[in-house]
């Protein structure tokens, strides 16, 4: 009998890759927890939340967040910048609950996504997505921003503003 190989850590990251290609998340889960290395194991679980997110399967994503051992796997500009994918896409909530499952990471994603929805005139979009921000005072000081350069909608604290050709050109990011 003939001794078997043990795969590498590259040979599982790549079966990893394939078996989330296919569709099979839930092998590709367990195959990730025999990767010891950190770097194929982040790229592993990098690659199975990118496929997730090309799929457009909100549930998908956030299952793939979810059950990655170690968020820090996850960080990376693509990560943080997911929510807004969704949510240009058009699936506000979809965004929202992608920037919610990431935990304290999603705190900016949520942030975007409001500013998004802010210039785009969705004032019940802005108040969903700042709802789940638990800092108070942060959410304050957003509601304050988006409410100053809001000229020709309904102000976030319910008054109406009339604006000027001069606060149109005013960016959320001033």
């Amino acid at each position: 009998m003939m001794p078997t190989q043990t795969p590498t850590d590259a040979q599982l990251k790549d079966q990893a890759i394939r078996q989330a290609l296919a569709g099979d998340t839930t092998e590709a889960r367990q195959t990730t927890n025999e990767i010891v290395d950190k770097r194929y194991l982040r790229e592993a679980w990098q690659m199975m939340l990118f496929i997730e997110s090309e799929r457009g399967n909100v549930q998908a994503v956030k299952d793939t967040i979810v059950s990655c051992p170690d968020p820090s796997l996850l960080a990376s500009h693509f990560y943080l910048e997911l929510p807004q994918v969704f949510v240009k896409a058009g699936d506000r909530s979809g965004a929202i609950e992608i920037a919610k499952a990431m935990g304290d990471a999603g705190t900016l994603p949520l942030i975007g996504i409001a500013a998004h929805l802010a210039q785009d005139g969705d004032v019940a979009g802005v108040r969903e997505a700042l709802s789940h921000i638990d800092d108070e005072d942060l959410r304050t000081m957003i509601v304050r921003k988006v409410s100053a350069y809001q000229p020709k909608i309904q102000r976030l604290d319910g008054l109406n503003l009339v604006g000027d050709q001069a606060a149109e050109a005013k960016s959320l990011a001033a």
